[in-house]
C-alpha cells in the first residue's frame, strides 16, 4: 500500500507479529530529548489505518516527536487470522511508546486516541502509567449506554459463534467485501461525520487498505465483539493522568448519555465539537488550539 503518512513506515515486533508504525523524530540530543512525545494511535472498523490520524500527524510533526502505530490487524501491520483482543491492543500501544522512549525520548508520551481505541489506550495507560503524561479521547466509545457496565478484568463482549460464523461461512468473503464496498464505506463514514462532506483522502485510502490479504480477519473481530471492553467507563474512571475528551455532537457516535453518570479519579476536561466523530478533520484549528491549551497546563514529569 501507499504509506497513509508522510514518513517512512517502521515495524516493531510483538508478539511474534510485526506492527506498522510511522515517526516523526527530530535528531535526539540533549535539548531535544526534553520534548515530550506524542503517541496516536488510529480507530478501529473494516477500513483503519494510521490515515486517520493524518491531520494531526502533520500537524506535530517538526515540533516534538511524533509517532502513529497501525494495530495488529490493520494497515500495513500483520494481518493473521489470531485473536485480536484489548489486551493485545493495548500491549502493543506500550510497545510503541517503549520504542520512543528507546530512541532516546524519555519522557512520558502524550497519548491520543479515536473511538475504540480510547479504550485500549486506557489500558495500556493503567498497564504502564509511568509511560504515558496524558491521554486526549477523541469520541471515546462507552459512554452512550446510562447504565454504565463494571470493569471486569479484561472481559469484553466477545460472541464466539458470531466470529465463528464471519469466519468460517461460505458467506465469509462475499460478506466483507460488501461491508468494504465503496458505497457501504462512503454510508459508514458519513454516518460518522453526521454529514455527506466526508474527507475524500481517508475514504480512497479505506479503499486499499480493505484490499489487503487478511484484511477481514481483525474486522470480524470487532463485529464478533472482542475488542470491546465490558465496563469501558469504569475502566476509564480508574485513569489518574490528566485526561482530555473531546466528541462531536453530529452522526452515529455522538451519543455522550453515559457522561451523565460518570466519576473519574481527577476532573477531566470535555469539550463538545459541533462535528462528526473526528472533529479534526473538519475544524483543524479550533481542534489544535484546544488540544495545545489542554497540553499547555500539564506540568512535565
Amino acid at each position: 500500500m501507499d504509506a497513509p503518512l508522510d514518513a517512512q513506515r517502521q515495524t516493531l515486533s510483538h508478539a511474534d507479529r510485526q506492527i506498522a508504525l510511522y515517526a516523526s523524530m527530530p535528531q535526539c540530543n540533549a535539548g531535544n530529548a526534553q520534548l515530550t512525545p506524542l503517541l496516536l494511535v488510529h480507530s478501529i472498523n473494516a477500513a483503519a489505518s494510521a490515515a486517520e490520524v493524518k491531520p494531526l500527524f502533520d500537524r506535530y510533526a517538526g515540533s516534538r516527536p511524533v509517532v502513529a502505530i497501525e494495530l495488529p490487524g490493520f494497515g500495513s501491520s500483520d494481518r493473521a487470522r489470531i485473536d485480536y483482543t484489548p489486551q493485545l491492543m493495548s500491549d502493543c500501544i506500550c510497545r510503541a511508546a517503549e520504542h520512543v522512549q528507546s530512541l532516546g525520548f524519555k519522557r512520558p508520551a502524550d497519548l491520543m486516541a479515536v473511538s475504540l481505541s480510547c479504550e485500549m489506550a486506557a489500558m495500556a495507560a493503567l498497564k504502564q502509567p509511568d509511560s504515558f503524561r496524558s491521554l486526549a479521547l477523541i469520541s471515546p466509545t462507552g459512554f452512550a449506554s446510562k447504565r454504565p457496565e463494571r470493569y471486569e478484568n479484561g472481559r469484553t463482549k466477545d460472541k464466539p459463534w458470531l466470529r465463528w460464523l464471519l469466519e468460517n461461512g461460505p458467506w465469509s468473503n462475499a460478506l466483507f467485501r460488501w461491508l468494504t464496498s465503496e458505497k457501504t464505506m462512503r454510508k459508514f463514514l458519513e454516518r460518522s461525520w453526521g454529514s455527506r462532506q466526508i474527507d475524500e483522502g481517508l475514504f480512497a485510502y479505506n479503499l486499499q487498505t480493505v484490499a489487503q490479504p487478511g484484511a477481514r480477519h481483525a474486522p470480524y473481530a470487532f463485529i464478533g465483539g472482542s475488542m470491546f471492553t465490558r465496563g469501558a467507563t469504569h475502566l476509564y474512571a480508574q485513569l489518574k493522568q490528566p485526561v482530555w475528551m473531546v466528541h462531536g455532537t453530529r452522526g452515529e457516535f455522538a451519543k455522550v448519555d453515559g457522561l451523565k453518570h460518570f466519576a473519574p479519579v481527577r476532573p477531566w476536561a470535555i469539550d463538545a465539537m459541533d462535528t462528526g466523530a473526528m472533529p479534526y478533520f473538519e475544524r483543524p484549528d479550533e481542534f489544535n488550539q484546544r488540544y495545545d491549551a489542554f497540553v499547555a497546563g500539564l506540568k512535565p514529569v
